[in-house]
Formats: structure tokens, C-alpha cells, sequence
């Protein structure tokens, strides 16, 4: 991909303006502490639908799908993604969340953008 440009740094700016106004830190802050559990069935059962912690581990998810599409669709360049965020790391702790939300919901397409997000990164 090209070298980043000040259009993509704008939307680098507004991605991490949308993740302050939704808290997102507070969220990830939690996924990372001893409280949360990657096993989705131990999680569910501690933190069902519907609970802030739930919540939590929608909304980390949900900002990486979000990022992840704008990526597979080329609209963030892949250089400035990476250097920026790493994604291998969250997705490995949200992975047995995220991969138990989406056979829950009997929905292949969730949370896929992240989730091969996480792939590439590994790969460079």
C-alpha cells in the first residue's frame, strides 16, 4: 500500500475520537484484568447478555470490526494501522468471546473483520 496520508491520519484522529467518546479505554482496561474470562461459556455465565462486562467485551470487539472493515474495504492504510494499533494482542484475548458471540448468534460474518485483521498483522 501507498504511504499514509494526511487524510488517513484524519481518519486515524477520528477513529481514536469516536473510541474516547464511547470509553472504549475503560472497556479494554477490563479485558485485560483478572476479572475477565476468554472461555465464552464461563464468560456468559458470569456475564450474561445484557451486563456491563458483556458490554465491555461487545463494545472492544465491535471498535475493532468497525476498524477491520474500514481496512478490508481500503479505506485505512494498512502502514498506518499497524504502526498504530496492535491487533493480534486484543484479538487474543477476545477471540473465544468473539468467535462464542458469533456461533451464538449462528452469524459467520461476526466480528470477521477483526478477526482477520489479527491474522495479518501476524503475518508481517
Amino acid at each position: 500500500m501507498s504511504k499514509p496520508t494526511k487524510d488517513d491520519a484524519n481518519l486515524m484522529i477520528q477513529l481514536m475520537r469516536w473510541g474516547a467518546a464511547e470509553n472504549l479505554q475503560d472497556a479494554r482496561n477490563w479485558i485485560w484484568s483478572d476479572e475477565f474470562i476468554s472461555d465464552y461459556d464461563e464468560f456468559i455465565a458470569k456475564y450474561p447478555v445484557g451486563c456491563k462486562e458483556y458490554g465491555y467485551a461487545s463494545k472492544v470487539c465491535g471498535w475493532f470490526e468497525s476498524v477491520g472493515t474500514l481496512y478490508k474495504q481500503d479505506l485505512l492504510n494498512s502502514e498506518l494501522l499497524f504502526d498504530w494499533l496492535t491487533i493480534k494482542l486484543p484479538w487474543s484475548r477476545l477471540s473465544g468471546f468473539a468467535i462464542g458471540v458469533r456461533k451464538a448468534a449462528g452469524e459467520p460474518r461476526l466480528y470477521e473483520n477483526f478477526e482477520a485483521m489479527a491474522k495479518e498483522e501476524s503475518m508481517k
